[in-house]
C-alpha cells in the first residue's frame, strides 16, 4: 500500500514539474521580472548553532560551523551588499513598513559557549547584529553560555530571545506544560538579565501549531521563529508574526556557495508562496 502511494506521489510531482516547465517557458520573462521585485520586498532569517570545535554537542557534524566557514559567510554577506541585523530589528523593519532590500538577519539556537567566544568577535569585526535564543536549563553548563557571558553579548546589542525553559517539541506536550515553557522562560531571562524583555520565541525543532501560537501570544512573546523556507515580508510578518520563516545553514561541504544557494531557495521559496505554492508542505510529507 505504501508503495503504491509513494509512486502515485512521485507521479504526481513528475506531472507537477512538467506543468511548472511548460508554465515557465510561456510566462518566463515576465516571471523573473516579478521575482526580481518580489526579492527586494523580502528578508531571509538563517539558521546557526554552534561557530568553531565545541565537545559534547549532540548535533550532526553539518551543524557545527568551523570558524573559518563563518567569516566567510559574514564576508560574502557584506560583499554582497546585505546590511546584517537582528530578528528584533527586522521585525521592527517590517513593522514600520521600512526597505528590507538586501537586508538579512541572523539567528543562533541554543546559546553555545562559542556563541560568545567565537560569533561575537566575528560579529564586531563585520559590523553585524544577530539574535540568540537560549534554553533556560542549560545556561552555564559546559558547553552553554553563562550568565556573564550572555550579559555581554545583551551589552553589544545582541538581541536575548528564548529557545524555551528545556527545549520540549511545544506541539508534543501536555498543553498543561506549556506554561512552565514559555511564560516561566520569559520570567527567568528578564529576573536574571536586569529586566530585558525578551519578545522573540524560536521553537525548538520547528515544533508548534495554534494552541502553541495562542499561548506563546498570551505569555508576552510578540513573534516567533520557525523551521518553514521562505524570507519575511511586510505582509507575512502582519499576518503571521509568530510564524516567521527562516533558513537552516549547514556545513553541506560546498563552502559560500552553500550559502548563496540556501538563501536563493528562501527567496524561491517565497516567491512561490505568493503564487499559492507553498513548497514546505511538500517538504514535510517526503522529508526533503
Amino acid at each position: 500500500m505504501l508503495k503504491k502511494i509513494l509512486k502515485l506521489a512521485a507521479v504526481c510531482l513528475v506531472i507537477l514539474a512538467a506543468a511548472a516547465a511548460v508554465y515557465w517557458q510561456l510566462n518566463g520573462d515576465r516571471l523573473r521580472a516579478e521575482y526580481a521585485a518580489f526579492k527586494k520586498t523580502g528578508a531571509p532569517v538563517l539558521m546557526y548553532h554552534a561557530v568553531g570545535p565545541e565537545v559534547g554537542i549532540d548535533w550532526p557534524k553539518t551543524l557545527i560551523m568551523p570558524e573559518a566557514l563563518f567569516e566567510s559567510h559574514l564576508k560574502y554577506l557584506k560583499d554582497s551588499g546585505y546590511t546584517i541585523v537582528s530578528v528584533e530589528q527586522l521585525a521592527a523593519r517590517l513593522e514600520q513598513g521600512e526597505s528590507v532590500d538586501k537586508y538579512i538577519a541572523l539567528s543562533f539556537d541554543d546559546g553555545y559557549k562559542n556563541n560568545h567566544s567565537v560569533v561575537l568577535p566575528l560579529l564586531q569585526k563585520y559590523d553585524a547584529k544577530a539574535s540568540f535564543f537560549v534554553i533556560n536549563k542549560d545556561i552555564g553548563d559546559a558547553i552553554h553560555m553563562n550568565e556573564a557571558e550572555i550579559k555581554d553579548m545583551i551589552a553589544h546589542g545582541m538581541e536575548l530571545g528564548s529557545h524555551t525553559t528545556s527545549h520540549a517539541p511545544l506541539a508534543k506536550i501536555d498543553e498543561k506544560y506549556l506554561a512552565w515553557e514559555l511564560a516561566t522562560s520569559r520570567y527567568y531571562l528578564k529576573k536574571n538579565f536586569d529586566g530585558y524583555i525578551v519578545r522573540t520565541l524560536a521553537y525548538p525543532n520547528g515544533n508548534y501549531n495554534d494552541t502553541v501560537i495562542s499561548e506563546a501570544q498570551r505569555y508576552g512573546f510578540y513573534r516567533a521563529l520557525t523551521g518553514k523556507v521562505g524570507v519575511n515580508t511586510a505582509a507575512s510578518y502582519k499576518n503571521a508574526p509568530m510564524e516567521m520563516y527562516r533558513v537552516t545553514v549547514a556545513d553541506d561541504g560546498s563552502g559560500v556557495q552553500g550559502l548563496a544557494d540556501r538563501i536563493e531557495k528562501a527567496y524561491l521559496w517565497g516567491f512561490l508562496q505568493t503564487k499559492g505554492i507553498d513548497l514546505n508542505i511538500i517538504r514535510n510529507i517526503f522529508v526533503w
